[in-house]
C-alpha cells in the first residue's frame, strides 16, 4: 500500500472526498433515523442500539477517511468502493493501473 498513487488520481480522490463522507454520514443517519423511528416504547434499548451503530459506523469512516494521503490512497478508494460510495463516474476517471489495484483490493475483501 505503500506506492503512491498518480497525480491525475489523487486529483481525482480529492475533488471527490468531501462528497464521499457526505455520503457515508447520510447512509449512517438514515441508519439511526430508521432506528429511532422504530424505537417503540424501550429507550433504553433504542440507545444502546445507537451507541453499537455509532462505534461500527466510526470505525467505517475512520478506515475511509482518516489520514488520507497519497500512499494510501489506494486503500482509501477501495474502501469507498466497497462501501458503495465510489461512484462509477469517479471510478472511470482514475487511470487503468488505479483502477486494477483498487479492484484487486476489493476482491480480497470479499
Amino acid at each position: 500500500m505503500s506506492q503512491a498513487i498518480p497525480e491525475r488520481d489523487w486529483k481525482v480522490l480529492r475533488a471527490f472526498k468531501d462528497r464521499a463522507i457526505n455520503i457515508a454520514c447520510e447512509r449512517i443517519l438514515g441508519k439511526v433515523e430508521k432506528t429511532i423511528d422504530s424505537r417503540g416504547a424501550d429507550s433504553h434499548k433504542c440507545y444502546l442500539k445507537l451507541w453499537k451503530i455509532l462505534q461500527e459506523e466510526d470505525q467505517e469512516i475512520s478506515l475511509m477517511f482518516d489520514d488520507v494521503k497519497r500512499s494510501n490512497a489506494i486503500f482509501k478508494l477501495a474502501m469507498w468502493k466497497k462501501n458503495g460510495i465510489l461512484p462509477v463516474e469517479y471510478f472511470e476517471q482514475l487511470t487503468e493501473e488505479t483502477q486494477q489495484r483498487i479492484e484487486g483490493l476489493c476482491n480480497i475483501q470479499r
